[in-house]
């Protein structure tokens, strides 16, 4: 499935039903108004879901609209009130007006929602005052964009043949492609860590960053956008590289986030080594733990060695972060 960050559609709030306009004729033959009110056109309301996990859906429906309320009727009947449209989106969806690209809500957690449009008013029926009945409102139309910024507590950033997509399966049972070619994975790839004491860690794989991404090799760089909301970033090279030294991949991908933005170097992160299971990796690394600025950890996805060290130290990591922003 493609993954799709960015889309616009169009919304419309349902119009107002129209007031009625009615007599009935009482025993001394006089005329009195008895027509209901129009009812209210429905809402367009957005809300963040967490069961929603990208945009994909909204390429094959562009136009959403709220019902329309029921027209007013004779007895002072008032007309039913149109039903609420509701749009669920992904956490880390910011809606836009795309006319003047001005925000209107930024949706992060499970149930933020917005009233984007409201419906129109009902038009007022004769029985209320003895005067024409009067139309309802129009309902309000706009063309919005979702632009979507993946929430998670961790993102696993790296470059190709890391081993990225194995160790996401390891820790989150998830069932991304790993396979041993550069570039399998072409677009994030979401998980869920669950901790001894049963709470849930989201994390994020992003697609391999080649060196020289922000020159546009490999996939470019435009997934490390979605950094914005990272908590945490866990770095990872492939040390099956010729004289891989940790400490010159560290910097090389450093290089290439500041590239993209300055400040995502700034977010707090780790950088991981996989494959410990094998002989000529555990070589490598021999002596050479110590020269990063940063928590090193040694890891195997196969095994899971060194995986409960790395989510042991990920939880007070993220835990010192929920302090400080409380």
């Amino acid at each position: 499935m493609i993954f799709v960050d960015e889309i616009s559609i169009v919304i419309e709030s349902g119009n107002g039903g129209k007031g009625c306009e009615s007599f009935f004729r009482r025993t001394d033959k006089k005329m009195v108004p008895n027509g209901g009110d129009g009812g209210d056109g429905g809402d367009v309301i957005i809300r963040a879901d967490r069961n929603i996990t990208g945009l994909y859906s909204f390429r094959f429906h562009h136009n959403y609209r709220a019902e329309s309320g029921a027209h007013g009727s004779s007895n002072l009947k008032k007309g039913r009130d149109g039903k609420d449209l509701l749009i669920l989106v992904p956490c880390g969806t910011t809606v836009f007006n795309k006319q003047d690209r001005l925000l209107i809500r930024d949706l992060v957690e499970e149930g933020d929602e917005v009233v984007a449009l409201r419906g129109g008013r009902g038009g007022k029926g004769n029985g209320h005052h003895g005067k024409m009945a009067q139309p309802g409102q129009r309902g309000q139309e706009m063309e919005v964009v979702f632009n979507l910024r993946l929430n998670a507590d961790i993102f696993l950033v790296g470059f190709p043949n890391s081993g990225k997509s194995l160790l996401l399966n390891c820790l989150t049972g998830s069932k991304a492609k790993s396979e041993p070619y550069p570039f399998t994975t072409q677009s994030p790839q979401l998980g869920m860590f669950e901790t001894p004491d049963f709470q849930n860690l989201s994390l994020c794989e992003l697609p391999s960053l080649a060196k020289g991404a922000s020159r546009g090799k490999g996939l470019g760089n435009q997934f490390l956008k979605h950094l914005e909301r990272a908590r945490l970033m866990i770095l990872m090279a492939d040390p099956f590289q010729d004289a891989f030294d940790p400490k010159s991949a560290y910097n090389d991908l450093l290089a290439e986030l500041s590239a993209f933005h300055p400040g995502w170097s700034s977010i707090p992160h780790f950088f991981a080594v996989s494959k410990r299971d094998l002989p000529e990796v555990r070589e490598k690394m021999e002596g050479k733990r110590e020269d990063l600025p940063c928590p090193v950890f040694f890891v195997s996805a196969v095994t899971g060695e060194g995986t409960a060290e790395l989510m042991e130290e990920a939880q007070k990591v993220l835990a010192k972060e929920r302090h400080v922003s409380e």
